[in-house]
């Protein structure tokens, strides 16, 4: 465990001074929102006077090509190229479009029926007996939310317990997936406590048993290492808000390339179409690429902001990223308990993402305080969550622990 303050990656240090932000507050809270960086602002001006010069014929000259480079970044951080992503606003849109994609396929397409079945995966959470959804109780409530919004479809959502309030074992997962279950849809990195997940296990266990492995990896995105075709899974989403310092507006889906081609969405918009500039409203025939499973328009200034961003972290490598945040963790870690701070960290590096929960009572309260000193973190329920990234330095991260330690009550503390 890492416990002095020698800076061990100055090189990404020296970059601090591509975020506007970090001369203003000392910001540990990328894991809510990454800083924007001055490329971001560049792009975004250029989108600017694509628009101001250019009007509508921008969409053909720039902004069509903007958003084929948008799904190749993307496409890049999970190690698939770009023809295999979906582009949407955020995860809630890709969810949607996941979810009204199992149950008509069972009913309404048999050939695409036979071919799931061929893989030796369920035809839909609509197919008796697999109605049963998988999530747990640390996992963003968009998960969630999504099938319990459809429990009115015969769907039950089915939310795993947390015995150490930090992780859910594989052990959990494979006493409750059984032949009832559809989908097991839970993250990458928990968004709660920064645990990371043994996905790969997870895929197996789902696959062995008949059930499909949806994966959101917004807190993973740009901070660990992927190759999603490797990892087993089926449908992996993510989006730009966090570490790849994109902001918000922009998510992507990626669906495993032989279920894309069985399945069909019914929940879709203009920009799934394969001819999609026949503006042909009698017939639809769906991309045959990860485009199959868009919707609308996206937001286009959002993806030229996204862009900024990405081409930091391309430039930096996930690897370089990787290591500095988790050096940074470690270190944060270490800081907290020699001050006497409630850690509920993973301290395990290779199964902690980039975030670092310390247990207070009342978090807003202490959160709201740091802030008022220029101390940028975030709170959940129960904990305040510190994210230093790569941009931060040890001595922000000393600065912040320090001021926790100050407005910590006695109580919440160790000792």
């Amino acid at each position: 465990m890492r416990t002095t303050l020698e800076v061990r990656h100055a090189e990404l240090v020296a970059r601090r001074d591509e975020f506007p932000l970090l001369a203003e507050v000392t910001y540990l809270n990328t894991c809510s929102l990454g800083a924007r960086s001055v490329r971001s602002r560049r792009k975004l001006d250029e989108f600017l006077e694509q628009w101001d010069r250019l009007g509508a014929r921008a969409w053909y000259k720039h902004w069509l090509d903007e958003l084929s480079a948008l799904r190749e970044d993307f496409g890049w951080t999970i190690g698939r190229p770009g023809s295999e992503i979906a582009l949407a606003p955020n995860v809630s849109v890709a969810l949607a479009s996941v979810a009204s994609a199992l149950d008509p396929v069972q009913r309404n397409d048999g050939d695409a029926v036979g071919r799931v079945r061929e893989m030796g995966l369920p035809v839909g959470i609509g197919s008796r007996p697999r109605t049963r959804i998988i999530t747990t109780a640390l996992d963003f409530p968009t998960i969630g939310h999504q099938w319990l919004a459809r429990a009115p479809l015969g769907v039950e959502l089915v939310v795993l317990p947390s015995e150490d309030g930090s992780t859910v074992p594989l052990s959990a997962f494979e006493a409750a997936v059984d032949e009832r279950t559809s989908l097991v849809a839970t993250g990458h990195v928990y968004f709660t406590t920064g645990a990371v997940q043994d996905v790969e296990g997870l895929a197996g266990l789902c696959h062995d048993r008949g059930a499909m492995l949806l994966i959101d990896a917004y807190q993973a995105t740009g901070l660990l290492p992927t190759d999603a075709l490797a990892t087993g899974v089926d449908f992996y989403v993510s989006g730009t808000l966090k570490w790849l310092f994109g902001g918000p507006g922009n998510a992507f889906l990626w669906v495993r390339p032989e279920l894309r081609e069985a399945l069909a969405p019914t929940s879709t918009g203009w920009f799934s179409s394969a001819r999609q500039f026949a503006f042909d409203v009698a017939s639809l025939e769906f991309a045959s690429d990860g485009r199959k499973f868009e919707l609308g328009t996206p937001a286009t200034p959002s993806a030229f902001i996204a862009r900024g961003g990405l081409e930091v972290v391309r430039e930096v490598g996930i690897e370089r990223l990787h290591e500095r945040t988790t050096d940074l963790g470690s270190l944060t870690i270490a800081l907290a308990e020699s001050a006497g701070l409630r850690v509920r960290a993973v301290r395990e590096d290779a199964k902690r993402g980039g975030i670092v929960p310390l247990e207070v009572r009342d978090p807003k309260s202490v959160v709201d305080e740091l802030a008022r000193r220029g101390f940028v973190v975030d709170f959940r329920p129960g904990i305040v969550r510190l994210s230093p990234a790569f941009y931060n330095t040890e001595q922000e991260v000393a600065d912040v622990v320090a001021a926790l330690a100050e407005l910590t009550p006695p109580a919440d503390r160790i000792g």
